[in-house]
């Protein structure tokens, strides 16, 4: 027979080592056995379900001892992946409720454990398997055992019969002699435990007396078994003489107890005794408590006060010092002078205002200090401080915008002049302007209501330079730009078809608009970025890096960097990264202010350019479009409005030309009579080719739209031509469609849209000449397509042999009809059919 797991020292000290590694109060493994855990259901075969697998585990039993107190606990281990053994569970056993064996189980080694502290009652226990029934006895027993030395009591047990456990604890314990234990160590020090028993036993759980009596009443069960009516009376009559034995014993032992009465009754003078003794000497070490405790109070009360006059004095000084107004800055504030000398003073005096209200406010200082009359008062006395430095460093700032534009107007070296064009140049203004750039950004911490006035000062006021040098500058581009003027009359009939076309170089033109926007587009987008930030605007940078803005590398602009004022760094803490909605539609509105009129010089500029050379218009459309294409700035939102009205004005004038040519177009349809190659055809494919040389950037769509306009307006009115005389009208159709698709075969092999008018000439060329194909054969076959019907007819009636002798249908009118017929024109397919059919009759 294999050796049990409960002797296996190794496994018991496995058990010991993975209990105790976690640290805390050490605990002794008593036993240790290997189970396997299950919570299938138990079958008719007597094997688990498929799906409810046995696991292999430990069980083990510790001890741990306090003082007179001993716990005892039931831990399940666990196998790790590398075969050692690790905690999984603890069960308490003072939880212990129940030990049932499992009925289905017809080896009867599997049993459950039931706990009553388990939170889910609704999932069924673990069951565990032994390896037998010796095993299993041996678990239980020594479980039952512990229960009734640790807690003085019993789990309810089912499925197996104690008194069968017993008769087995006696054949398989031998004899041990039990060692005697003082009685502080506890119910457990008595506990036998021996590596060469089979089975380690407590104590019997019945004396060898009542197991004899058991055993006999046993014995005549069995031998009377079908006297069951005089067993049942032969213990009526020994319970009977049991419960007079135990009346018999109680009145015997009343002297007894008498005796233990009186003992108790002078033990309880004796404490009565006691417990006036004690109640006098708590009642003096009360008093002396409240004696200690009042003095105390005292004593923590002055050092209280001490430690609060302290802070007190303390927190008076530290607001006498914040409310103080030091001399110097208050006359800064008052007199001051606004001079660039001066302004280093005048900004540190508006830091230390700034500081000085931002310490009187709630936030800043303690609330139960606003309420306090000198803080209110000197309050007051910073807030007319402020009004009175706000309204004058206003009053100085306006004067100083409208003087600096007045200088820069009396000296006539900053404008364009005759002969001589003038490139705007503002490093000097903005060097001014960056001297007081530090002021407007505290002046907006101050008052923020203030900027309003002093903005719409800086628009009106730089608004009349910039118009001034912008008029100045197209006027001079203008007078300073040669070119010849070219005719807006393209398409007109009465000009004549072999009329040349002035091919005279116009491009000076579209460079001088070029030019007009190259200037000025980046100076623009540059005052604005410059403005947005000089008058403390919450906004991102305003020019595109590789924008069109900075695209001229040709000419130098100074101006370009003079937007960094070195301001965004006086208050980290205050500069906002994003800006609000009404802050951008402010800013959109003094931008307004700054820029308008000045879209007026571009549009004549314009104007001027369409009077050359309408076809100019395209040209400087893609200009056009390529700088607004590259203004995405917020801040730079009025320069795409000025960009967008000057698309609108180009595309209107070059509209504005196409509807001319159209009219030119349908003039021709007045003429009495054209024939040949209309003179719009091949005049309109120069005017295709001269466009596609001046398409620029995004014009595209703009020469598409004139194409398709035109060549409708060329398609309709030919057709309206050609239907004055329907005799000539096919032959009209074909000579002009055939030249528009010579005159425009090279420009579609490269132009979708003149590609996609190619291909509807030819389509149209395709049914002209089927049209006039058809009419022509028609016409000088008539009299042979006559004849044919006739024979035709006649073979419904008659027989074909007495056709020829029919009137005009013999073969001499046939040969007549052919040779009349046939005059001057070839043999078709068509006349010899009708002669091989005649021949058949």
């Amino acid at each position: 027979m294999a050796k049990s797991s409960a002797d296996d020292e190794e496994l018991r000290r496995a058990c010991e080592t993975a209990i105790n590694d976690g640290g805390g109060t050490k605990q002794q493994v008593v036993l240790s056995m290997r189970v396997a855990k299950s919570r299938g259901i138990w079958g008719k075969s007597g094997k688990l379900s498929r799906h409810h697998m046995a696991k292999p585990r430990v069980l083990a039993i510790s001890t741990n001892s306090k003082g007179q107190r001993t716990k005892a606990f039931i831990r399940v281990m666990t196998y790790s992946s590398g075969g050692v053994l690790e905690p999984a569970k603890l069960y308490k056993l003072k939880h212990l409720s129940k030990v049932e064996v499992i009925a289905n189980d017809p080896s009867g080694c599997t049993f459950v454990l039931g706990f009553d502290n388990l939170r889910s009652q609704s999932v069924a226990p673990p069951q565990w398997t032994m390896r037998n029934t010796d095993d299993r006895n041996r678990l239980l027993l020594f479980i039952l055992n512990m229960c009734k030395e640790v807690l003085g009591r019993l789990p309810k047990v089912v499925g197996i019969d104690v008194v069968e456990m017993a008769l087995w604890a006696k054949e398989n314990t031998p004899a041990v002699t039990n060692q005697a234990y003082p009685q502080d160590v506890g119910p457990v020090a008595s506990v036998v435990t021996e590596n060469d028993l089979t089975v380690t036993v407590e104590k019997d759980l019945v004396s060898q007396a009542e197991e004899e009596d058991m055993e006999a009443l046993l014995g005549t069960y069995v031998m009377g078994i079908g006297e069951a009516e005089a067993f049942s009376e032969r213990l009526k009559r020994e319970l009977l003489a049991l419960e007079a034995a135990n009346v018999h014993a109680i009145l015997g032992s009343e002297p007894l107890i008498e005796e233990v009465l009186q003992g108790l009754e002078s033990a309880s003078i004796c404490v009565d005794d006691m417990d006036e003794w004690l109640g006098i000497f708590n009642v003096k070490l009360r008093h002396m408590r409240e004696d200690i405790e009042s003095i105390e109070t005292r004593n923590n009360k002055l050092e209280m006060q001490s430690v609060n006059n302290k802070a007190l004095i303390a927190e008076l000084d530290k607001l006498l010092e914040r409310m103080r107004v030091p001399p110097e800055y208050a006359a800064c504030l008052l007199e001051g002078s606004f001079d660039e000398a001066r302004m280093l003073k005048n900004i540190e005096a508006c830091e230390w205002l700034t500081g000085a209200l931002r310490g009187l406010e709630v936030p800043n200082l303690d609330p139960c200090y606003a309420n306090i009359r000198a803080v209110k008062e000197r309050r007051a006395e910073h807030e007319k401080l402020k009004a009175k430095f706000v309204r004058r460093a206003s009053e100085f700032l306006r004067n100083f915008f409208a003087g600096l534009v007045d200088f820069m107007f009396s000296d006539k070296s900053y404008f364009s002049q005759r002969g001589q064009l003038k490139r705007p140049d503002h490093s000097d203004l903005r060097y001014k302007c960056r001297t007081y750039a530090r002021l407007l950004q505290h002046l907006k911490g101050l008052d923020k209501n203030c900027l309003g006035g002093l903005r719409k000062a800086y628009c009106s006021s730089l608004n009349l330079l910039l118009r001034r040098e912008a008029r100045d500058f197209a006027n001079e581009l203008r007078a300073s730009t040669k070119a010849s003027r070219n005719p807006t009359v393209w398409l007109e009939a009465s000009a004549g078809s072999n009329q040349t076309v002035n091919n005279a170089d116009t491009s000076s033109v579209s460079d001088a608009y070029a030019k007009m926007l190259t200037i000025f587009i980046p100076l623009l987008v540059d005052e604005s970025s410059f403005f947005a930030h000089f008058m403390c605007f919450e906004v991102p940078a305003l020019v595109p890096p590789g924008g069109p803005a900075n695209e001229n590398t040709n000419e130098s602009n100074d101006d370009v960097n003079d937007d960094d004022l070195g301001i965004m760094d006086i208050d980290d803490n205050d500069s906002k990264v994003g800006k609000t909605s009404g802050e951008l539609g402010t800013l959109n509105e003094c931008l307004h202010e700054l820029l308008d009129g000045i879209q007026e010089d571009f549009c004549a500029v314009v104007d001027w350019a369409y009077k050359i050379d309408p076809l100019r218009c395209i040209s400087m459309h893609g200009i056009t479009e390529r700088y607004l294409s590259g203004q995405k700035a917020d801040a730079a939102g009025f320069v795409r409005l000025l960009l967008d009205e000057l698309e609108s004005r180009i595309s209107m004038q070059f509209s504005r030309f196409v509807d001319e040519a159209c009219h030119q177009i349908e003039r021709n349809e007045r003429n009495v009579r054209q024939m040949g190659v209309l003179s719009y055809i091949p005049r309109f494919a120069t005017l295709a080719t001269r466009m596609e040389q001046y398409i620029q950037g995004q014009s595209r769509d703009l020469v598409d739209q004139a194409y398709t306009k035109l060549v409708s307006i060329m398609f309709v009115t030919l057709e309206k031509i050609a239907q004055t005389d329907l005799k000539y009208a096919d032959i009209v159709l074909l000579e002009n469609y055939a030249a528009f698709q010579n005159s425009l075969y090279d420009l579609a092999n490269v132009v979708p849209t003149l590609a996609k008018f190619y291909h509807q000439a030819s389509e149209l060329y395709e049914q002209a000449c089927t049209r006039h194909i058809n009419m022509i054969i028609y016409y000088q076959f008539e009299r042979l397509f006559q004849f044919a019907r006739k024979i035709e007819d006649l073979m419904y009636t008659i027989t074909p042999e007495e056709i020829p002798f029919q009137l005009g249908l013999s073969k001499m009118d046939l040969r007549k009809m052919l040779k009349s017929s046939l005059s001057g024109v070839r043999l078709t397919s068509l006349s010899v059919q009708c002669i091989e059919s005649y021949k058949r009759i």
